[in-house]
């Protein structure tokens, strides 16, 4: 019984030395990409880790950029482009962690527009300018030769569902979707103009960012985050149900299917089980920003939390 006792105190005294940190997490989109965080709350992984996380959605990564840089969140799941984009503008924002490598989702228009030509003098919604599906969409009109403003007009019209909501309602003609949103679009009779993901285009579509200054006075925290966010991972990629379960709270769809192909995009076929940062993925995006050569792809990569814990061979027991 004392041996009982004394094993609990020392128990105790273990979880409690570390203390609990609140950590705020915007991001900026509802789709696939977002399952490490969804399944991180939703299966108290964060918890496990000593972090209080409070996820809070923001549509645009522009709006969850200026939350980052304000400090009213320490963490933020947006694209590469925004981040980039502030970091230019003196912002010194790092990608820390990244889970997809390539554009994923869909332009979606109604069943007149055909193909990409059927697009000239139209209005193509994205959510947010500047932000991940309107360089998913310039990477498409550069593709097929089409110009914005002279070709087509661009509009921005804030989260997935309300671009979904405005493609259905005719205020744009088409726009560019993300999963689930595009397979939610083909149940409401849209059509699969192009397929981005098809296009295989290098991109860093679900990065982990913060601003250096949180980086360099909270590193433990980090740590802390990036093993319960890994682990998330794993799950993700292991446990389809408790995936597919976070999915459906989330995205409120209930469509079996939708959910069984969102898994197979983002819990299969898109997702790094170590979630790196690649710089040659980053080059890509400064390409398109057209600062390329000018800078560093890796002044706006911190892969050290990453590559701290592989070095202690954490992803390969994580994995055994």
């Amino acid at each position: 019984m004392l041996l009982r006792l004394l094993i609990g105190a020392c128990f105790f005294l273990i979880v409690t030395s570390v203390r609990a940190e609140d950590l705020r997490i915007a991001y900026s989109a509802i789709n696939g990409a977002q399952a490490p965080l969804w399944v991180a709350v939703e299966e108290n992984i964060f918890k496990r880790h000593g972090l209080n996380v409070e996820l809070i959605y923001i549509g645009g990564g522009s709006v969850v950029t200026n939350a980052l840089i304000s400090r009213d969140v320490q963490l933020a799941r947006l694209g590469p482009n925004s981040v980039i984009q502030a970091s230019l503008k003196g912002a010194n924002l790092k990608m820390i962690a990244n889970t997809v490598n390539t554009l994923v989702g869909s332009l979606m228009a109604k069943p007149a527009i055909q193909s990409p030509n059927d697009l000239v003098g139209k209005k193509i919604g994205v959510t947010r300018l500047s932000g991940n599906t309107d360089y998913a969409l310039e990477f498409i009109l550069r593709k097929y030769g089409l110009q914005r403003g002279k070709d087509v007009a661009v509009l921005q019209t804030g989260g997935l569902p309300q671009l979904l909501g405005a493609i259905v309602a005719g205020s744009v003609d088409a726009g560019l979707l993300t999963p689930p949103s595009n397979l939610q679009a083909v149940k409401l009779g849209l059509r699969e103009v192009v397929d981005v993901s098809s296009l295989g285009m290098p991109y860093p579509n679900s990065v982990v960012a913060a601003t250096a200054g949180y980086i360099a006075g909270n590193r433990n925290v980090l740590l802390r985050f990036v093993r319960a966010y890994s682990e998330a991972i794993a799950r993700v990629a292991k446990d389809r149900p408790t995936t597919i379960k976070a999915f459906a709270k989330y995205t409120k769809e209930k469509d079996q299917a939708i959910l069984g192909e969102l898994y197979q995009i983002y819990g299969v076929k898109q997702l790094e089980k170590i979630p790196y940062v690649r710089t040659e993925a980053v080059e890509e995006v400064l390409r398109t920003e057209g600062v390329k050569g000018k800078v560093e792809p890796s002044s706006f990569v911190d892969n050290t939390l990453i590559a701290e814990l592989e070095n202690e061979g954490f992803y390969r027991k994580l994995y055994q």
